[in-house]
């Protein structure tokens, strides 16, 4: 990870909406990650509101049985698989359970400096044209 897990506070406000809204958070990052994934390019609306069915989701097994963390497994997973990052279902699994607001944020984190990535050799590329 660029990020460590507990360098959430280095970005507060995606933090603290992880820790008051942590569906809406997620909507926001599945959306990004689907779009880079679909488009390899950054999402121009950078998740959007995040409200949308993967929020409600999320949203709906935590107020029914606080299982929302599940939904995080299989995107944290993708990403650790997208940058080639160690570790494995049972630390992914141990994080989002323990550290929901923390991991969110980090994966947040990372998206963001993989859709930097992706801008700046979009621009390139123009630049070399």
């Amino acid at each position: 990870w660029h990020y460590g897990l507990f360098s959430c506070w280095e970005d507060a406000g995606t933090y603290c909406m992880s820790c008051w809204c942590p569906c809406m958070v997620y909507g926001r990052n599945r959306q990004r990650l689907d779009h880079l994934q679909e488009n390899d390019t950054a999402d121009p609306e950078h998740g959007g509101s995040g409200c949308d069915a993967d929020c409600l989701m999320h949203l709906v097994l935590n107020a029914c049985c606080g299982f929302g963390w599940v939904l995080q497994l299989g995107q944290r997973g993708t990403l650790r698989a997208r940058h080639h990052i160690d570790g494995g279902p049972v630390n992914d699994c141990l994080t989002a359970y323990f550290c929901t607001p923390c991991e969110l944020t980090q994966e947040s984190r990372e998206l963001e400096e993989e859709e930097m990535a992706v801008s700046n050799a979009g621009r390139q590329a123009s630049n070399n044209r």
